[in-house]
């Protein structure tokens, strides 16, 4: 027998093709169809499911950093899905992530080198979720089902996500991979928001902005905020500025002509984007991204030029009417107001919480303030006052030290983030780093005014964006 056709024995799809196999997949049908009969669709469904499931399972036992690809992808759909269908979409990012880490220890065929995960940014990473595992002794939490879920976005995707980061992800190839996902599904996200913008919501859409009461926030004098399929237009409005940010910087760097063309398109896109969303807040992405992007470059003329063109626009939306007639633009105008109703509603919030926690330094517990806080303790003071920023959600759960640790973590990221860039000297490292170094500021700065940072998909793009920041000196130097 000849190595081809012991090798095609072998194979599982060819034992498909038996007469044993195809009886199966009839079998397996046959069932499915009973099932759908007799107890309904979604047990036949789950049935149907079931191959694909052990599919995948399967994938993930040879490969385990396919489920961070997973998790990234899925921080993109699961607000969208859940419109659609619904169903616990957010557990999936525990799921692939949960399931990488612990294939990656009993698969004996893969070997680990743990030396990998004796950093920083892994430390940091640990010692933050240290602090939310000892928030469960908070006496004033919602318990700890509520601590559960809440805590997932805020530290235990990034305590799984980047330990496996410096471990499986460490080649160059691999934040290309990274960059093309955030980019294949961006732009999804531009098109999806136009089709709203010209064509309207759809069913699902028009269902979770009225019946559940999602209007008032998106629908403003008559005119759609779009959400695109994130959480909402504020989300999507900061994803589309980030990816405008780190798209333009690669247009204006030193890359191949045919690649500076391209991202120099992509930025245009997100660009308008980020505008038919009509979020404020997102406006810090650009802002401050953009100072630590001239900062990084060294480069005085062109600091001068960017500050320049940043004191211009300031300008024209504080101290002109023109381009009044585009409703995005008047909506971001209004971010520039001081006596804008929505920032002294916040400033009275803050001043809430400040009462609150007077006493409470390790704050009002994990998952009582905002989306969980309401559905675990819907009358306490902490669900019944709006957070809206990041920080103040941090600040309000986990207390002064919780928010001290946090902001420590960040600001170590932002210099030592801001050293490396400047320390590296291949113009292809440089360019991407200082790139992605800029995104990163945008949001953590972004994210007083809105919870960007912890929301998906942008908390987990941050959570992969952190250590590929740091990973980029450690590529192999470019062939002169």
């Amino acid at each position: 027998m000849s190595y081809s056709q012991t090798n095609r024995i072998k194979t599982g799809a060819i034992k498909l093709e038996s007469g044993l196999g195809i009886l199966f997949l009839v079998g397996f049908g046959l069932l499915a169809a009973v099932m759908i009969v007799k107890v309904g669709l979604m047990a036949g469904f789950l049935l149907l499911g079931l191959p694909f499931v052990i599919g995948l399972l399967s994938y993930l036992w040879i490969d385990p950093k396919a489920g961070i690809w997973l998790s990234l992808i899925m921080g993109f759909l699961i607000s969208g899905l859940s419109r659609y269908i619904v169903a616990p979409w957010g557990l999936t990012i525990d799921i692939f992530l949960f399931l990488s880490l612990l294939f990656s220890l009993i698969n004996s065929s893969i070997k680990i080198d743990w030396k990998r995960t004796k950093n920083d940014i892994t430390i940091f990473s640990l010692v933050w979720m240290g602090y939310l595992i000892f928030e469960i002794l908070n006496p004033h939490g919602n318990g700890l089902v509520a601590w559960f879920y809440a805590m997932r976005g805020i530290g235990f995707y990034q305590m799984l996500s980047v330990p496996m980061i410096y471990l499986f992800l460490r080649e160059e190839k691999h934040f290309y991979t990274f960059l093309n996902i955030l980019i294949i599904l961006s732009l999804a996200g531009t098109a999806w928001g136009f089709k709203q913008q010209l064509l309207g919501v759809d069913a699902a859409e028009y269902r979770w902005l009225w019946d559940e009461n999602h209007h008032e926030e998106h629908v403003l004098h008559g005119v759609l905020r779009v959400f695109s399929f994130y959480s909402d237009a504020g989300q999507f409005g900061a994803s589309q500025a980030m990816m405008a940010l780190l798209t333009g910087i690669l247009a204006v760097s030193p890359l191949p002509t045919f690649k500076r063309i391209l991202f120099g398109i992509l930025a245009i896109v997100f660009f308008l984007g980020f505008a038919i969303s009509g979020t404020r807040g997102a406006l810090a992405v650009p802002l401050f991204g953009g100072i630590a992007y001239l900062i990084t470059t060294k480069n005085f003329k062109v600091l001068g030029v960017g500050f320049s063109a940043m004191i211009l626009v300031f300008v024209i939306l504080k101290y002109t009417f023109l381009f009044q007639g585009v409703e995005q633009v008047r909506r971001m105008r209004t971010a520039l107001d001081p006596n804008n109703r929505s920032l002294e509603v916040r400033l009275e919030n803050q001043i809430t919480f400040g009462k609150y926690l007077a006493d409470k330094p390790f704050g009002g517990g994990v998952g009582t303030a905002g989306f969980w806080g309401a559905r675990f303790n819907p009358d306490s003071l902490m669900a019944n006052t709006a957070t809206d920023s990041w920080f103040v959600k941090i600040w309000a759960e986990t207390g002064f030290f919780g928010l001290l640790i946090h902001i420590s973590f960040l600001g170590y990221v932002i210099g030592k983030g801001g050293a490396v860039c400047m320390g590296l000297t291949s113009p292809k490292k440089k360019s991407y780093a200082m790139a992605l170094y800029a995104s990163i500021v945008g949001v953590i700065f972004s994210s007083y005014g809105n919870q960007v940072f912890g929301q998906m998909p942008t908390g987990m793009i941050m959570n992969l964006a952190i250590p590929f920041l740091f990973l980029i000196p450690h590529w192999p130097e470019e062939k002169k």
